[in-house]
């Protein structure tokens, strides 16, 4: 999840942000892919170490909530833009 303290406002700024959010996104899926779901990164400490697919899961959702924030600042933006089916 994103610190809130973080977040700005435009669509620019969003864009960025949920480009960001993919590429880490990418990068979880990516360990996933190659050592396995059930697979740790050894080299972090034991309390930071978490299953990739978690990692990926944790991924997924901050992608998701980038990209609602950036959907809506689309459509608040340009109204007459068309919505396209989710």
């Amino acid at each position: 999840m994103s610190d809130p303290r973080f977040l700005q406002k435009g669509f620019k700024e969003q864009l960025a942000h949920a480009v960001e959010e993919m590429g880490e996104a990418l990068a979880a899926a990516g360990k996933t892919q190659r050592w396995g779901a059930l697979s740790v990164n050894p080299l972090l400490p034991p309390e930071q170490q978490e299953l990739n697919i978690t990692w990926l899961d944790r991924e997924l959702a901050d992608v998701e909530e980038a990209v609602s924030r950036l959907r809506a600042t689309i459509f608040e933006t340009w109204p007459d833009a068309v919505r396209q089916p989710a």
